[in-house]
C-alpha cells in the first residue's frame, strides 16, 4: 500500500495512482471543472484499475457529471468485491464503498453522511471525507450535520498554515447554524493564510453568507467585498456552479438593494449568456438553479419585464436536461429537490400560453416524491414535504389561474401552506439564502432573509436583520 496526501492508506502499489488520487481530491476542494475531474479520475484507473480507491472515485465523478448507470455499475461491482477482499482492503476505504453505494444506489445522503462521518471521527485529517460529508448535509438541509463533520477537523488542524480549503467548509457550516458571527470570524481567520496556501473560491462565498444574515448594515460590506473578490473567480479555472455561484451571490445583493440593472447585467454576462456559451454553461443543473434563482428575486420585485424572455431562455436550455424534452425525461430530472421547486416557478410564467409542460412535471414530481417515500431518501416526511411545497409554488404563481375570488383563496391557502412547511424547507437541500425564495412566495420580497415588512419593523425597533 501507498500513502495519500493526508497520510492514509490506498490499496495499490503504484505511487502515481496515489498521486492521481490526490489531484482528484484538489479538483473537487477546489471547484474546478468537470475536465480536470475526470482527467484525475481516469489516470487513477489507468495506473491501476483494481485500486478500491481508484474506483470510488471514478463513480463519484461519473455521478457528479449525470451518468448514474456508469457509476452504478462501479458501486455494483466494487459491494460485491469489497465483501471479498475485505482484509486487504483498509477499513477507510471500505467505508468509503459503504458511503458512495448510499448515494448512489440507494439515494440516500443520510446513510452517506453517517458512513463518512465514522470515517472523519477516526481520520480527521481526510478533508476529502469532510467536503462530501458537508455536501451531504447541503443537500438534506441539515447544518448541524455539516458543522458536525467538519468539527473533527478543525480541532484537528494543528499545523500553521492549516490544510487548505478547510475555513471555506468550517465557516459555512457555522453560518448554516445560524452562527452568524463566528462565522465570519472563521473566514477571516481563513484569509490570514491566503498567502500561504491561494485563494479559495468557496471561502469567499462562505463569507458573502455570513455578512448576508447579520443584516443590512452589512450588506455594503458584502457587496464591497465581493466585487472585490470578484478578480480572483476565473471561469476558466472555477467549476461552473461556483463560478456562477459567487456572481449569484453578488446580484442577489444588488437585487436585494433595489439596484436591478447590475444584477441584470451579471445574469446576462454571468449566468446565462445568450447563445452557445450559455447553452454549455446551463449543463450543470446547478448553474441552472443559481440563473433561476435571481429571476425569481427579480419576478418577485415587480421586475417581470427584465426577468420574462430570460425565464424562457433558461427553460429552453433546461429541456433534456433537468426538464423532459420530447416526452423523454431530463437525464438530470430530480437531481435536485430545490431545482424543481424553482424549475415549478419558470414554467408557472409560462403557462397561461401553454399549461401543459407545468401540469406534465407537476405530475413528474409527485411521481418522484413517491419514488422516493419507498427507499431511505424520502425518511422523516422528506418526500411528502417535497410534493408538497411543489403543489403550493404552482397554486401560487401559475399565470394560467383566471382572476376570481377561488383563484385568491387557493393562492392565499398554498401561501399558508408554505409556512406552515417552513420546519421541513431543508427537505428541498440547498442554502438558507437559496431557501428564501419559499419566503419570497409567502410573504414577498426578502431582505437578508427576511421580509421587507418585518425588517423595516426590525430596524425600528433598533434590531438587526434575522432569519425568521
Amino acid at each position: 500500500m501507498v500513502a495519500d496526501q493526508y497520510g492514509l492508506e490506498v490499496t495499490t502499489t503504484n505511487q502515481a495512482c496515489a498521486k492521481a488520487v490526490d489531484s482528484y481530491y484538489e479538483a473537487v476542494l477546489a471547484y474546478r471543472p468537470f475536465r480536470l475531474w475526470s482527467a484525475a479520475a481516469d489516470e487513477a484507473m489507468r495506473q491501476d484499475a483494481s485500486c478500491p480507491m481508484a474506483r470510488v472515485l471514478a463513480a463519484d465523478c461519473s455521478f457528479c457529471q449525470g451518468d448514474a448507470a456508469k457509476a452504478k455499475e462501479l458501486l455494483e461491482k466494487l459491494g460485491e468485491e469489497a465483501e471479498a477482499s475485505s482484509p486487504s482492503w483498509s477499513w477507510r476505504e471500505l467505508r468509503y464503498v459503504e458511503a458512495w453505494r448510499h448515494w448512489v444506489l440507494q439515494g440516500d445522503p443520510s446513510g452517506c453522511y453517517v458512513a463518512l462521518s465514522e470515517v472523519v471521527s477516526r481520520y480527521p485529517s481526510d478533508l476529502f471525507a469532510v467536503k462530501r460529508g458537508h455536501i451531504m448535509g447541503l443537500i438534506l438541509g441539515d447544518g448541524s450535520k455539516m458543522l458536525s463533520i467538519v468539527q473533527p477537523a478543525a480541532e484537528n488542524a494543528k499545523s500553521t498554515p492549516p490544510p487548505k480549503y478547510l475555513h471555506g467548509m468550517w465557516s459555512f457550516a457555522l453560518e448554516q447554524e445560524g452562527q452568524y458571527k463566528e462565522a465570519e470570524r472563521i473566514a477571516w481567520e481563513g484569509f490570514g493564510f491566503e498567502k500561504e496556501l491561494g485563494p479559495d473560491a468557496w471561502l469567499d462565498h462562505s463569507l458573502a453568507h455570513s455578512l448576508y444574515f447579520q443584516g443590512v448594515d452589512r450588506l455594503d460590506d458584502a457587496m464591497s467585498f465581493m466585487k472585490e473578490r470578484s478578480r480572483t473567480w476565473p471561469k476558466e479555472d472555477l467549476h461552473p456552479f461556483l463560478y456562477t455561484h459567487c456572481w449569484w451571490h453578488l446580484a442577489l445583493l444588488y437585487t436585494e438593494s433595489g439596484d436591478f440593472e447590475p444584477a441584470i447585467a451579471i445574469f446576462d454576462e454571468r449566468l446565462w449568456p445568450e447563445g452557445p456559451e450559455g447553452l454549455s454553461q446551463g449543463g450543470d443543473p446547478q448553474v441552472q438553479l443559481n440563473a433561476l434563482n435571481l429571476l425569481w428575486r427579480l419576478e418577485t420585485r415587480r421586475q417581470a419585464d427584465l426577468a420574462g424572455p430570460r425565464w424562457r431562455r433558461v427553460l429552453e436550455g433546461c429541456r433534456g436536461l433537468s426538464l423532459p424534452k420530447g416526452g423523454a425525461k431530463g437525464t438530470l430530472q430530480h437531481c435536485d429537490l430545490l431545482l424543481d421547486i424553482l424549475l415549478i416557478r419558470g414554467l408557472c410564467v409560462t403557462a397561461a400560453q401553454d399549461p401543459q409542460p407545468l401540469d406534465e412535471f407537476l405530475t413528474a414530481v409527485q411521481k418522484h416524491s413517491e419514488e422516493m417515500a419507498a427507499g431511505p431518501g424520502g425518511a422523516g416526511g422528506r418526500a411528502e414535504a417535497y410534493r408538497d411545497l411543489a403543489r403550493f409554488v404552482a397554486d401560487v404563481f401559475r399565470s394560467d389561474l383566471p382572476d376570481s375570488a377561488d383563484a385568491a383563496e387557493k393562492q392565499l391557502k398554498a401561501r399558508s401552506g408554505i409556512l406552515e412547511l417552513k420546519a421541513q424547507w431543508g427537505c428541498l437541500g440547498g442554502s438558507e439564502e437559496q431557501r428564501g425564495i419559499l419566503l419570497e412566495a409567502a410573504k414577498g420580497p426578502v431582505v437578508c432573509g427576511n421580509t421587507q415588512v418585518e425588517r423595516v419593523a426590525e430596524v425600528s425597533s433598533g434590531g438587526g436583520c434575522h432569519l425568521l
